[in-house]
């Protein structure tokens, strides 16, 4: 069987795929740092303790979402290195990158009402939802794009 040729520079995808590990080892360690601090921020303001199991639980949940993106996109990076990304199973690692997207800004939009602390922080909370959705907005275009090169891809397939 004949493997098509490598598309891109073996050093870009090892520097993307480092950047990509380096980024998720961040995300789980700020997962671990958000679990050990919960506690201790809930003994220094009491008033806001009912908040830590859904806050918690939002906060983990967005990291997971993170994670699934940066694996999801070491995956597309693999398909680009190796000339395999106008393949249908592309478009469902594309598809898996929107619902994980989609997700993560569901779930910065859930806290948003139970966000505790001066109006700043809400208007920030406001403004990661906004990018959120343009960022899934633009990942769909993009997908869209990539269906019409498969469809493409496939068609000059079948007249060679």
């Amino acid at each position: 069987m004949d493997h098509p040729p490598q598309v891109a520079a073996p050093i870009t995808s090892l520097l993307s795929w480092i950047a990509l590990g380096v980024l998720a080892v961040g995300i789980v360690l700020a997962e671990v740092v958000t679990v050990e601090t919960a506690g201790s921020l809930t003994s220094q303001y009491p008033e806001f303790a009912h908040l830590q199991g859904p806050l918690l639980v939002a906060a983990v949940a967005f990291g997971l979402c993170l994670e699934v993106v940066l694996a999801v996109t070491a995956l597309l990076i693999g398909a680009i290195r190796s000339g395999r990304i106008f393949e249908r199973w592309a478009l469902r690692l594309v598809d898996a990158l929107v619902v994980a997207l989609a997700t993560a800004t569901v779930v910065v939009a859930a806290v948003l009402p139970a966000v505790p602390g001066p109006p700043a922080l809400a208007l920030a909370v406001l403004g990661a939802t906004i990018t959120g959705t343009a960022v899934v907005l633009v990942v769909l275009v993009l997908r869209s794009l990539l269906r019409h090169a498969v469809s493409m891809r496939l068609e000059l397939d079948e007249v060679v």
